[in-house]
């Protein structure tokens, strides 16, 4: 409830009757109002950044750390569960090799959820 008196006040700048003793001075009311609405503000907004967005950045570097780091050979995982062998890389589009029958998708990078194993880089 104070701090509803305290916006209202500083709002509308009513006038208290109060004597001039009892009144705390100009400056303090923005003191104030610092303490209450925006320190709380920057702090809620600190806590949102360290925990949510710094978090999520780092997963997507990650992410494009592996995408960039996928060579022939590779054995991945798709989004969808599929599990193969990268046999082919065009830009953005992989061709992989499922299954004993060595059937070949194209996936797109994105698509790659995890890699299994790594292959060997050739010099």
């Amino acid at each position: 409830m104070k701090l509803f008196n305290l916006l209202f006040e500083v709002a509308f700048a009513t006038n208290n009757t109060q004597s001039s003793s009892n009144q705390a001075p100009a400056g303090a009311t923005w003191v104030v109002v610092f303490t209450q609405l925006i320190l709380p503000l920057i702090l809620m907004f600190a806590i949102f950044y360290i925990f949510i967005i710094l978090p999520q950045r780092r997963r997507e570097k990650q992410f494009r750390d592996m995408i960039n780091s996928l060579i022939v050979g590779d054995e991945i995982v798709t989004n969808g569960g599929i599990v193969g062998k990268i046999v082919n890389i065009k830009d953005d589009i992989l061709t992989i090799e499922v299954g004993a029958d060595r059937v070949k998708l194209k996936v797109y990078k994105w698509a790659v959820k995890e890699v299994l194993k790594k292959a060997e880089p050739r010099d």
